[in-house]
């Protein structure tokens, strides 16, 4: 598909629900999101409509002084989660949660103004999430909701979702400069007006950054958003315009044994031409509208035109010790689609809603090949894709008595897949798979201002296309690759409680098992698949938000979880090796203290622990725990000034962002003729930062 194509699959979304909108009556209601009327923050409304105790909210006074070191780490609020990253900030950060190394995104479903952001059959992994192009200042609220309960979440939402939405208004302009060591600049601003008879919301962001790195990161980020909405909370539309463009390079991960022996220090580097060029471009459309006698719907529209090119080299002089073994990934797509939900009311004490979505990945190409010096030399795989997925959703929500409330649902997902090889006839095909997801939730309370909450529910994520249809390894061209299912399934269980016994407190626990049928998945690093076999995670969170006057406010979680393979796994050899899940996460615990006072002083200090993670199956292999401390102060005058202090690890911690183990052969072993050598392989915390911004509100 081309550029020119795309320009015009942007315009008939608009067309589309702007015809829409215009057959609604523009009167009050919240685009579909029931939660948001559920849970401010981490404040409870026990008014028993609420499905889970692993729901929430996040609102904008929760981010609007909150520490952050990069964009992603808004997915921090939600209990439990960790952000961190391995390589340049350009690069999809990596996420943990729920006992799940979740990669760059795989079983965690990120969407922004109604887009997924998780991408489907990607040049670097499946479920890559970059949101590196979110602007923190705008965001309106994030829903998240973990486990796969939800007959609204489909693909990749086994852990949990998050649906993040940017403001419809802004009543003032305000113009942010913000300047740290190593060069960081960041020139923010933002502006409402009222147009028409609606508001119209401009952000443009510029940053560059060298980071900390012995290796200049040379960061250059150019980010803007555009965001027109009519109507209020009933009904109304909203049309958003989105542009992002990232040029970085990357200070990857670097092994143990070259820092000890002082080859380089900890903030070092390897291979000097890691890096990424990273461009998105989107438009979006959503309409609401409330039609009265307890009748409402949602529908959306997108299209998003996405390009990457990511360099790096893990391994060194492995696999070539001639030329090295950096590789390069390309992936270069269109995707659009849309989602129409309707709710209704069959009378007091029952209601449904009804949903189906859509989502086209034309990919033009996605590919990986050996590069040298961030050069191609070799292309291993080269395909294009056409990927369709659709969903259709149903649930019920009935109040048996004023302490028994159920919610069945039921979501049927089914998958298209139509790959071209490039370079091979064996590794072209189609295939196609649907499955359906039942859900159920009870809900008991509110007794004494507690609910109890039990929730099941079957979830999904899909496979790389290329994994599904491929039958010739194409880096090892001649031998067979073991065949992928289109789709893999989890099934979930948990209790929960959520209680406001305590004044000025809000508690949520929840104990939940997540089960996986299958961890077989692409590796778009080596464009292979790689087996794994079933898995079972268990574990147990608790969230406290404590508002201990007025002017201070603490919330702290804890989330301890168990990751196991069903079944006993072995190496290449037939030895059993273990059942330990290699970088699942078993413990994170934070806590924050949010001070604001009447005088305009604006103070904030959180606390991050994620503890040591098993490397290995045989869990011989773990790594250190990992613990930052962020703060903030801020100063705002009356005349619409404000300046403020940012730092970032505050305790200077030298613990590592990251940590795999892994073979790897640097060029001094090289020339010692030595062989590979199995190592800790870690990404530093970033060194304690000083930032200082400087604003004004007009």
């Amino acid at each position: 598909m081309t550029k020119h194509t795309s320009f015009h699959l942007l315009s008939a979304a608009v067309a589309l629900q702007c015809g829409l909108a215009s057959s609604v009556t523009l009167a009050a209601g919240v685009p579909g999101l029931l939660e948001e009327t559920l849970v401010v923050g981490k404040q409870l409304k026990l008014d028993g409509k609420a499905t889970s105790a692993s729901v929430g909210t996040v609102t904008q006074e929760q981010l609007t002084y909150r520490p952050l070191l990069r964009p992603a780490e808004v997915l921090e609020t939600v209990p439990g989660m960790v952000v961190t990253q391995h390589s340049g900030d350009g690069k999809a950060n990596q996420y943990f949660l729920r006992g799940f190394n979740l990669d760059h995104g795989t079983d965690f479903a990120s969407y922004v103004e109604g887009m997924p952001v998780n991408m489907v059959t990607h040049g670097h992994g499946q479920g890559y999430a970059d949101l590196n192009f979110l602007i923190p200042e705008l965001v309106q609220s994030i829903v998240y909701k973990k486990g796969p309960y939800y007959a609204s979440e489909g693909d990749f939402s086994s852990a949990g979702s998050a649906r993040t939405r940017y403001v419809k208004s802004l009543a003032d302009t305000q113009v942010k400069l913000t300047v740290g060591e190593h060069q960081y600049q960041r020139a923010l601003i933002t502006s409402g007006v009222s147009l028409g008879e609606g508001n119209l919301v401009v952000g443009a962001e510029m940053l560059r950054n060298n980071g900390p790195w012995d290796l200049d990161e040379d960061m250059k980020k150019n980010n803007s958003m555009l965001k027109y909405s009519q109507g209020d909370l009933n009904s109304g539309f909203s049309v958003t315009a989105m542009a992002y463009e990232n040029q970085w390079t990357s200070s990857d991960q670097i092994p143990e044994r070259a820092v000890k022996q002082g080859e380089v220090d900890r903030l070092g580097y390897l291979t000097p031409y890691d890096g990424g060029d990273s461009k998105r471009y989107s438009l979006s459309s959503e309409v609401w509208s409330d039609l009265g006698e307890g009748y409402r719907y949602r529908a959306s529209a997108y299209v998003v035109d996405y390009e990457l090119e990511l360099t790096s080299n893990v391994t060194y002089f492995v696999n070539d010790p001639v030329n090295g073994d950096e590789f390069t990934q390309f992936d270069d797509r269109t995707i659009w689609g849309g989602e129409f939900v309707f709710d209704g009311a069959i009378n007091e004490t029952t209601a449904y809603q009804l949903g189906a979505s859509l989502r086209y990945d034309d990919i033009h190409q996605v590919a990986v090949g050996a590069s040298q010096r961030g050069h191609l030399t070799d292309l291993w795989v080269s395909d294009g894709v056409e990927e369709t997925a659709v969903g259709v959703f149903a649930s019920v929500n009935q109040e048996w008595t004023p302490w028994l409330r159920t919610e069945l649902g039921v979501r049927y997902d089914y998958f298209s897949f139509d790959v071209e090889s490039d370079l091979y006839l064996e590794n072209s095909g189609s295939d196609s798979e649907g499955k359906a997801s039942p859900k159920l939730s009870i809900r008991l309370g509110p007794w004494a201002d507690t609910e109890f909450f039990i929730n099941y529910g079957k979830g999904i994520h899909s496979n790389d296309a290329r994994g599904v249809v491929a039958t010739m390894d194409p880096i090892n061209p001649g031998e067979t690759l073991d065949s992928v299912d289109p789709i893999a399934q989890s099934t979930g269980y948990e209790l929960g409680l959520r209680t406001g016994i305590l004044p000025g407190a809000q508690i949520s626990m929840a104990l939940f098992q997540l089960d996986l049928d299958s961890e077989l998945v692409f590796v778009g690093d080596e464009g292979t698949t790689e087996p794994r076999g079933a898995t079972r995670r268990r574990g147990l969170e608790i969230g406290i938000y404590y508002e201990l006057n007025d002017w201070l406010i603490v919330d702290a979680d804890a989330a301890l979880s168990r990751a196991r393979f069903r079944n006993e796994q072995y190496d290449d050899a037939g030895s059993a090796i273990g059942r330990h899940v290699p970088d699942s996460i078993e413990r994170v615990y934070s806590i924050g203290l949010t001070a604001s006072f009447d005088s305009g002083i604006h103070a904030g200090l959180r606390g991050r622990h994620f503890g040591a993670r098993d490397l290995n199956e045989s869990g011989s292999i773990t790594s250190d725990s990992t613990t930052t401390v962020n703060a903030n102060l801020f100063y705002q005058w009356g005349d619409g000034w404000i300046a403020g202090l940012e730092v970032l690890n505050l305790l200077d911690s030298k613990d590592d962002d990251i940590t795999y183990y892994f073979e790897s052969l640097t060029a001094s072993e090289l020339a010692a003729n030595m062989s590979p050598v199995e190592d800790y392989h870690f990404h530093p915390v970033e060194p304690r930062t000083f930032r200082v911004t400087l604003g004004k509100t007009f």
